[in-house]
């Protein structure tokens, strides 16, 4: 079950990027959001209800079910802001919350599971997160959504949607962890040299306009 609700993650992933990227709107997206956090909160309640924490197989389905019911409330959330047309600062500040979540859950994978692969993954999970944390309650919501829409579309592929086809096919074990850091790795600092780029752009547009109301 595990595999197929991170392969709906890269579904919903996709959809929310491609809405930060202005080539789908909002409502649009409320409908995969809504059955994707659904489906995500149920396995989280499949994984948890069943797990004793103290042994190792526990700990594992417990940080599991933590991780699911992460995502599964962030979309059901963005669902319904979509459908109320609500603001975005609550659920950016949730994100500021789940990117320190998600950075506890992959020191956690390194150092108590010792599952480097999915440790990579929510490293990364941690940067989309305050990726999102910025794009919605900072500043940099000017000028750094296309930016935050292309690093959740790439990871929409490189977090969920490939490892979990891997995972489905028995092969994610088989998967050098070098190749999944820097595979991540990657993607971040394609996300951070777009960001620094907006930036610039926007920081050039805006000294130019104030340069023309000067003038005039």
């Amino acid at each position: 079950m595990v595999p197929v609700a991170l392969l709906f993650v890269g579904a919903v992933l996709l959809a929310n990027g491609l809405v930060f990227l202005d080539r789908v709107t909002p409502r649009s997206a409320v409908a995969i959001n809504l059955l994707t956090g659904a489906l995500l909160v149920g396995t989280a309640l499949v994984l948890l209800l069943p797990s004793d924490s103290a042994s190792p197989d526990g700990l594992a389905s417990a940080v599991a079910a933590g991780g699911f019911a992460l995502f599964g409330f962030t979309y059901l959330t963005v669902a319904i802001n979509s459908l109320s047309n609500a603001p975005g600062a609550g659920l950016g500040w949730y994100c500021g919350w789940a990117g320190t979540v998600a950075l506890f859950l992959s020191m956690v994978h390194f150092v108590q599971l010792g599952d480097a692969r999915l440790a990579w993954l929510w490293l990364a999970w941690a940067v989309l997160f305050a990726a999102f944390f910025l794009a919605l309650t900072t500043p940099a919501a000017e000028w750094a959504g296309k930016a935050t829409g292309m690093l959740t579309v790439m990871q929409s592929l490189s977090t969920a949607s490939i490892p979990a086809a891997l995972m489905l096919t028995g092969k994610w074990d088989d998967t050098p962890v070098l190749a999944v850091a820097v595979t991540q790795i990657v993607v971040v600092i394609v996300y951070v040299l777009h960001v620094a780029d907006a930036r610039r752009r926007y920081r050039s547009t805006t000294t130019r306009d104030r340069a023309s109301v000067t003038t005039t």
